[in-house]
């Protein structure tokens, strides 16, 4: 059962966007430092996901460009028609809290470590106040 649902997770991961939208993928490490804080990804200051060690997210959107952020950085993200984006967010040790840190990245990087990930839904909420992604300037 476990194969299959990792199977699943990595097709889906590798099904392109359509020619009409596009995908940003979402994703945090499996590594150990910071295990027990989460990165929240949020776009014009909504939750777009909330990623655990190990997780990641698929966010079909239109063509454009997108600001996201938490609350460390903000990372700004450009696809266009049919592209797919990857932005890892990686968990900074910190004395009292550690912070993150989001940036844009290939897909050679997310595939690298692709099997060691679960999928997780975008936040349900987010996509019911968004009837459609509008990208900034559009």
């Amino acid at each position: 059962m476990f194969e299959i649902a990792t199977m699943l997770a990595a097709l889906a991961a590798q099904a392109p966007a359509t020619p009409a939208t596009a995908k940003i993928v979402l994703y945090r490490n499996s590594t150990v430092i910071g295990a027990a804080i989460a990165c929240p990804i949020r776009y014009q200051g909504r939750e777009v996901v909330e990623l655990a060690r190990g997780r990641f997210a698929e966010w079909h959107v239109a063509p454009g460009r997108y600001t996201l952020g938490n609350k460390s950085k903000t990372v700004d993200v450009t696809v266009g028609p049919g592209e797919t984006q990857y932005v890892r967010c990686t968990i900074k040790a910190g004395f009292l809290a550690g912070g993150s840190n989001l940036k844009v990245v290939d897909q050679q990087t997310f595939a690298e470590h692709q099997a060691d990930y679960k999928q997780k839904e975008v936040n349900p909420e987010f996509l019911s106040t968004q009837a459609s992604a509008t990208a900034v300037g559009q």
